[in-house]
């Protein structure tokens, strides 16, 4: 007879069988510290997320791989059976927006490292952990509307093998404590309270993008714009499916709030306490944005055409407009567009394409007028020059470039 295991979690009940591979179940359950499988002997029909044992090794099947995928190892299998509880359980919280970031907790606040391309964020969540910081996660995160943290309970992950440049006691850590692995992976079960639980909440205290260096000799901390960290967060979420505004409704309150900072660092133990203690240090000040702290962007001409798509929001039906419009063209605000803004800059989204674009602090000069009256690109160069005492001529050429990208998302309409 073939044995088969139900596993329930907390928050979506029976939703993986597993079948003739005990030995994933048991790397599972070690997986997740903080979120507790319930397993029983299968019965009736199968969940949605199922598993069992293959000639490669195993099979996953369920909503998101409807035509299977194989698995070589106990640790592969358990990383993608990971990678659909997190997205059921996202999906069925209602007003939780789930983010891919690592976070840790400094303070009483979480700091929150969104994805960042090979930058390292579970190397330093773990790093954080050595350093006597307690872990929310190292890839996945819930946010309420609230602007607060809510952990999955789920073990960092890092991956094999580990930089020869490592503190050695960040790799006697990892040694140590290691979990379910495989020539690629290695899950670090950190011990105790140090990981927290599934459900529990903390209050968000800081954005941190991250930039590796490994030439770099000492860690440092930058400050931000906010709309640096809103990128970021609008990019790397669960909710593929939601409308921009609404997107906007959930990160724009955090981000008005809490500090968008750039750690550059080299070795992630460093980076962890030096962080750790710059947070220490100033909190209570390093807490809002009203002012935009250290990182107003610069307001000359040269910052007109800073227009930016957030990744896959960008509308995919644009077609690209060859060059500027001419400067005699009269343009207006298109009257659906929703602005946003955050410190000194200005989040647009078109509603119809659901594209969004970022403007810097003259660029958003630009909007503003263009909301009272049809202008020329002509006009507004004249406009700016004056006030930023620059030649007319290269002025109105940014200007109008910067109105070619804005009409061509549908921001802007030609005025009669």
């Amino acid at each position: 007879m073939t044995e088969a295991w139900d596993i329930a979690l907390p928050g979506l009940g029976r939703l993986l069988r597993v079948q003739e591979a005990p030995e994933v179940v048991e790397a599972l359950g070690q997986a997740l510290p903080g979120w507790p499988l319930a397993i029983a002997r299968a019965r009736g029909l199968a969940p949605a997320i199922r598993l069992r044992r293959s000639r490669g090794g195993y099979l996953q099947r369920s909503p998101q791989l409807p035509r299977g995928l194989e698995l070589p190892t106990p640790a592969s299998a358990v990383c993608s059976l990971i990678a659909d509880l997190g997205g059921e359980r996202f999906e069925r919280a209602t007003g939780l927006l789930g983010l891919h970031c690592a976070s840790v907790e400094v303070g009483g606040r979480l700091v929150l490292f969104p994805e960042s391309h090979r930058a390292g964020k579970s190397t330093l969540a773990v790093a954080f952990a050595v350093a006597g910081y307690r872990l929310f996660g190292d890839d996945v995160l819930g946010l309420t509307r609230e602007g607060c943290g809510v952990a999955l309970g789920i073990a960092p992950r890092l991956r094999l093998p580990l930089p020869e440049t490592l503190a050695p006691e960040l790799a006697d850590y990892a040694e140590v404590h290691a979990g379910p692995e495989d020539a690629r992976y290695r899950f670090v079960l950190p011990p105790g309270n140090a990981l927290a639980r599934h459900g529990e909440q903390g209050p968000v205290g800081a954005l941190v993008l991250l930039e590796r260096d490994d030439q770099r000799r000492a860690p440092e901390v930058v400050r931000l714009l906010p709309g640096e960290g809103l990128l970021q967060l609008l990019a790397q979420n669960f909710a593929h499916h939601a409308a921009p505004e609404t997107l906007m409704a959930h990160l724009l309150p955090l981000m008005e709030r809490v500090p968008c900072l750039l750690l550059r660092y080299a070795e992630p133990l460093a980076a962890a306490r030096h962080l750790g203690a710059v947070l220490e240090a100033v909190e209570g000040e390093v807490g809002g944005n009203e002012d935009g702290g250290n990182a107003k962007s610069k307001a000359g001409h040269d910052g007109i055409g800073a227009v930016c798509h957030a990744g896959a929001l960008a509308r995919r039906d644009a077609v690209p407009v060859n060059g500027p419009f001419p400067a005699t063209r009269r343009w207006m605000a298109a009257r659906e567009v929703r602005g946003y803004p955050l410190g000194h800059e200005l989040f647009l989204i078109q509603p119809a394409s659901g594209v969004i674009h970022r403007l810097n602090p003259t660029g958003e000069a630009v909007w503003r007028l263009l909301c009272q009256e049809p202008l020329t690109g002509r006009e507004l160069g004249e406009l700016l020059g004056e006030h930023f005492d620059e030649p007319l001529a290269s002025v109105t050429e940014d200007v109008c470039r910067l109105l070619a990208g804005l009409a061509d998302a549908g921001l802007l309409t030609a005025a009669e």
